[in-house]
């Protein structure tokens, strides 16, 4: 589970979405926003059209590892991400590089 000091409130989703900088990748798009927060926080968004229960389960657990390690490897500080999954990826190697990628964008 992700620590809850790295976690999105619900209702702040909206506004990032609205106001966040988007930036497209081959599984997803991230979206950022500026925070007060020094501690970054992630919300995912993994929508029924990724799969079925397992499939979206799996692509969420491997999105949390993902971004933790992120977070030790690039030291985001003041940022709210929101991640919306667009393909499941199967490859937690392959989904890493792509994120990281766009994060090098921000």
């Amino acid at each position: 589970m992700l620590p809850k000091i790295y976690r999105l409130d619900a209702k702040d989703f909206p506004g990032i979405y609205k106001d966040g900088r988007k930036i497209r990748g081959k599984y997803g798009m991230l979206v950022v926003k500026e925070s007060s927060n020094p501690t970054p926080q992630f919300g995912f968004v993994v929508s029924k059209k990724i799969g079925n229960a397992v499939q979206r389960h799996r692509l969420t657990r491997m999105l949390r590892v993902i971004f933790v390690e992120i977070v030790k490897e690039l030291n985001i500080q003041n940022k709210n991400i929101q991640y919306i999954a667009f393909e499941f990826c199967n490859e937690s190697k392959l989904l890493k590089e792509d994120i990281l990628k766009q994060m090098k964008e921000i």
